[in-house]
């Protein structure tokens, strides 16, 4: 039969051909057949597949900006946010309710914070506002700019801002500059 379409011999893999030498052992193979590598294996941008998979009590969602990642730009996040990689630009939580944005000890913002509750354990420039909640900056953090809080807790941070305390509604008195 003379056409141009290959055999079936052809068509099968050296490796399946038992006089076909074997792949070099720093050359990954996987096997004819398999329609996926095996999924717990492959690299994943968050550290915690289940906070994305099932949402915090309340119902409020996690999310999670992974070491060595950077985002650029402005953020309106509903529910709570760690960031562990870069962010320039500013972040709101939607509504303010009971919402948390951690700065972990790689994260970086260089922006402004707005959320009920700030941790800070990385670095961060710009104004942190938490008015009618709480700021809490533990030893690791490095902080520039401005914090609005109503709760402050510093613990050994690197602080250089101007703190506004601002107490909670109903209390007759707006602000307090300290």
């Amino acid at each position: 039969m003379d056409n141009d379409q290959p055999d079936a011999a052809a068509l099968t893999p050296a490796a399946a051909s038992p006089s076909a030498p074997p792949p070099p052992a720093d050359i990954p193979t996987i096997p004819m057949g398999l329609a996926m590598p095996e999924t717990h294996r492959l690299p994943t941008l968050l550290t915690s597949v289940q906070a994305i998979a099932a949402p915090r009590a309340g119902g409020a969602n996690v999310s999670t900006l992974g070491a060595g990642l950077s985002f650029v730009g402005s953020a309106r996040i509903d529910g709570s946010l760690t960031v562990s990689g870069t962010v320039q630009g500013d972040i709101e939580l939607a509504g303010h309710g009971s919402g948390h944005v951690t700065v972990t000890q790689t994260g970086s913002v260089v922006g402004d914070i707005r959320a009920r509750n700030i941790s800070v354990l990385g670095q961060t420039v710009g104004t942190l506002d938490a008015a009618g909640g709480r700021v809490s900056l533990h030893d690791t953090a490095s902080v520039s700019g401005r914090i609005r809080y109503t709760h402050l807790q510093v613990n050994g941070a690197d602080l250089n801002a101007q703190l506004e305390r601002v107490r909670p509604e109903g209390d007759g008195v707006r602000a307090d500059r300290s």
